[in-house]
């Protein structure tokens, strides 16, 4: 028999199974899912673990939120790296994309093997400029009519080019930096 999920949003389940996840994971785990915050890499190995162990063995015939098995795993993935860095905001689209980025990622290792801490207060900084407009959840598109669905897709076609800019710009900072 499947456990039934009693978590009242998608939100606390999320929540929840990152922090069953951490508290389990090995000190050597954690510092490589900090080394390497790239949720789609994960998609075929600790997101394959998730969605078996947490996801596809579950019941969640008595909760209203969405549950695609992929998604939930990468939004999980995601939580549990804003767990782990400082930096990393769950839900945040602008660090969502610049964490997605392998020549951010290989610049933040440099950064880190260079000065011994990864550049935190400079995604910071960047991460105020992101000035993106809100969207609806994928949950609350599920419900859209197509006009709706259109005017959507058009702001998040927006954000994500301008987060692009933004981490163009980080990444040229980044570059500069580790010049010097």
């Amino acid at each position: 028999m499947r456990k039934k999920v009693s978590c009242k949003n998608k939100i606390e389940f999320i929540n929840e199974v990152a922090e069953d996840c951490l508290k389990d994971m090995s000190a050597e785990d954690k510092e490589y899912l900090m080394e390497n915050p790239v949720a789609i890499e994960y998609h075929f190995s600790y997101c394959l673990y998730i969605r078996n162990n947490y996801i596809h063995n579950r019941d969640f015939s008595e909760v209203s939120f969405f549950t695609h098995a992929d998604d939930l795993s990468s939004d999980i993935i995601r939580m549990i790296f804003s767990k782990l860095l400082p930096d990393y905001e769950y839900g945040n689209f602008f660090i969502e994309i610049l964490y997605d980025n392998k020549d951010f990622i290989l610049l933040r290792k440099k950064y880190k093997n260079k000065y011994g801490e990864y550049p935190e207060a400079l995604v910071e900084r960047y991460k105020t400029q992101a000035c993106l407009e809100p969207v609806h959840s994928r949950e609350e598109r599920s419900f859209f009519n197509n006009e709706e669905l259109e005017r959507e897709w058009e702001i998040i076609k927006r954000n994500y080019d301008n987060a692009l800019v933004i981490v163009d710009s980080i990444i040229r900072e980044l570059k500069g930096i580790l010049r010097n």
